[in-house]
């Protein structure tokens, strides 16, 4: 639901706007909108857009309420408690003439009404007075349209050279201030300099294409403050290059091999902001992620997926990438991510009819029909069903209602969507490794996906590495029957006879092993690189000269866990940002967990999460605990929450120990 609100509403709360103008005849129009509400909290947005003729510098905007508390906000830096302060970021405090800007945060209802302040102050004067309750899905056309007003120069030729909050020296024009780009290089009356690619560009060049019309970043859910066009510019997200490559001439999707190559990935502003807020973290703050529907509530909660997906329009992106992750019984041998839904308590029926029944709906809307939307397929667990069957919760799994049963539901409801690309998690190498493991794995998740409606059609490729730290290789250590000390490397205490020490072989063997069990020969793997760079001081520079198998092994690997099997808040690093095609076989690396999201709460004595009341403390993210199974320490870092929330030092870590390092 969104409900606007303009001056002349008449309502209770008030708020005013202050806009700073570069010269005189600057004006504004602002509006105030509630995107999503709930029992409890709701989430809103107020948008400011420059409706004068001169160029305004700098916004701040004050409102007070009855009742309602903030709780969250992005886009804007919010001071203040009833009355609040919201002031611009810096990057999104320009606004041309024709431009707006918009910023959301979420509220807490205490017990009442989602409240909606009446606008006041003088550059709101002129406002109609607006008051409409519709669904999300009806709100893009207006989104749109004013993305293509707020996109264009004043004399319609061009955009700003500016990416999502970061300006770089693309473009200049010393006239009016104005920038124009395409690609590589410039058009009309400007100068540039070597720049990167655009946020969420992967797969390389953008200027082969026309989808750099849809490089456009938006600065909120609903509304741009900045966009990037080539000098053939669209009028609306919609007619993007995007849909000239993916969609055949009669507007029906046309299915593409690798939904990565070329394309632009949507960003999570709300990660973005967190990552921006931390020293450095600018550094990766415009890169894509994944982002979690963790839950039903997640579905609308926040900005909810419908959100997500209209920032991503009116980013103009072209990928969209998800999780899908609450199976009935999930993670079924830890404690950490314990979901809400158990098979003995109709659990799959609940999966079915309140998880991805709405998933589907809102994928369904006509608006994000030239979208590629990735869909990442339950994290961990079909695996848990290959080595974790001695647990009672992974036994249920394997039955009626459980892993396998969930995963077709989804993989078939999802397959009536062209446009959604599903990519089957299959743990990783430290896990499935093991020969026995690998063809066990490779026989019970083929046959999971061959009992599809569409069989191995059903899915684009498979998924490893998800929210986990193994490297892509071990540079140092790049053959494991290697003889040391009269005893092949693979054998060593950190090793235990796996084969694979890395990610890419792995991910490519799969393939080929796929492929041999009767899958396409076109299909894809994507790993997720986003924790398993292991740089940083400690990271190792060459092979170790020791005699003993052990010490060659933990001087020569950059692995540094005590142990493969410890995946909780470990002290990885940023490792090789998101790109398609980096190696045979590989569809991309991708960041399917976001750094800086905590894997699992550290302590024993927690208060539980009120959004997912089952998560627990699983040993394994204990600092001063010991893993189970292998008697060493867990490694975890101390002070983590609960899984899924932000963990700023565990951010700052990761960052420290990039590898590749970050400019």
């Amino acid at each position: 639901m969104i409900t606007t609100f303009k001056k002349g509403s008449g309502l209770s709360a008030v708020l005013g706007l202050a806009i700073a103008a570069a010269s005189h005849g600057a004006a504004a129009d602002c509006s105030y909108s509630i995107s999503n509400e709930w029992s409890s909290g709701y989430t809103a947005e107020i948008t400011v857009t420059n409706d004068g003729n001169s160029t305004v510098n700098g916004w701040d905007v004050n409102w007070q309420y009855n009742s309602n508390q903030l709780t969250n906000s992005w886009n804007a830096q919010i001071s203040g408690s009833n009355p609040y302060t919201a002031t611009d970021m810096g990057w999104n405090g320009t606004l041309q003439p024709g431009q707006s800007v918009s910023f959301g945060f979420q509220g807490n209802k205490n017990g009442g009404s989602a409240e909606q302040p009446t606008l006041e102050g003088t550059l709101c004067d002129g406002g109609t007075s607006s008051s409409s309750a519709s669904s999300v899905a009806s709100s893009v056309a207006s989104s749109e349209a004013q993305s293509s007003s707020v996109s264009s120069a004043p004399d319609g030729e061009g955009l700003q050279c500016n990416w999502y909050g970061t300006t770089y020296s693309l473009c200049s024009d010393t006239q009016s201030g104005w920038g124009y780009e395409d690609g590589e290089s410039c058009v009309s009356r400007t100068t540039c300099e070597s720049q990167p690619a655009p946020y969420g560009v992967v797969g390389g060049n953008n200027s082969s294409s026309e989808s750099s019309v849809a490089s456009s970043v938006s600065s909120s859910v609903s509304s741009s403050v900045s966009s990037s066009v080539s000098s053939s510019v669209s009028s609306s997200v919609s007619s993007s290059a995007s849909s000239a490559s993916s969609s055949a001439p009669d507007g029906d999707y046309v299915r593409v091999d690798n939904p990565f190559e070329g394309t632009q990935m949507y960003v999570n502003p709300m990660w973005s902001e967190n990552a921006m807020a931390r020293p450095g973290g600018e550094a990766i703050a415009n890169e894509p992620s994944a982002v979690w529907m963790d839950r039903r509530g997640a579905i609308t909660d926040g900005i909810g997926l419908k959100g997500h997906l209209d920032e991503a329009l009116n980013q103009g992106a072209e990928t969209f990438m998800f999780v899908v992750y609450n199976l009935p019984n999930r993670d079924c041998a830890a404690l950490a991510s314990n979901g809400e839904l158990r098979i003995s308590e109709n659990g799959f029926q609940l999966y079915q009819d309140e998880y991805i029944a709405p998933i589907k709906e809102i994928l369904s809307l006509p608006k994000y029909s030239d979208l590629h939307i990735v869909a990442i397929i339950e994290v961990d667990s079909l695996p848990n069903l290959v080595t974790n069957l001695d647990e009672p919760d992974c036994q249920e799994a394997a039955g009626p209602g459980g892993y396998a049963d969930g995963i077709q539901h989804a993989l078939n409801e999802l397959g009536d969507l062209p446009n959604v690309y599903s990519y089957v998690d299959i743990a990783h190498s430290g896990w499935l490794g093991w020969s026995d493991n690998f063809s066990e794995a490779v026989q019970l998740i083929g046959d999971t996906v061959k009992g599809t409606e569409k069989g191995v059609d059903s899915i684009a490729g498979y998924v490893t590495n998800s929210a986990n730290y193994t490297p892509l290789e071990e540079p140092y250590l790049p053959d494991p029957s290697l003889q040391v000390g009269g005893q092949p490397v693979r054998s060593a205490s950190f090793y235990e006879w796996n084969p694979y020490f890395g990610e890419l072989e792995f991910a490519q063997d799969w393939r080929d092993a796929m492929i041999q069990n009767g899958f396409p020969s076109d299909i894809g793997m994507l790993i997720d690189t986003g924790r398993n760079g292991w740089g940083g001081p400690d990271r190792p520079t060459g092979v170790s000269d020791s005699s003993d198998l052990d010490t060659y092994v933990d001087e020569s690997r950059i692995d540094r866990r005590y142990h493969r099997g410890n995946w909780c808040n470990q002290p990885g690093g940023v490792g090789e940002r998101p790109q398609a095609n980096p190696a045979p076989g590989i569809d991309a690396y991708v960041w399917v967990k976001p750094q800086g999201e905590s894997d699992g709460i550290s302590t024993a004595d927690f208060e539980p999460d009120p959004n997912d009341p089952a998560k627990q403390h699983d040993p394994m993210c204990g600092p001063d605990e010991n893993n189970p199974d292998a008697g060493v320490p867990t490694g975890a870092l101390p002070n983590a929450p609960h899984a899924g929330r932000w963990f700023p030092e565990a951010f700052d870590l990761l960052l420290d120990n990039a590898y590749p390092p970050l400019d």
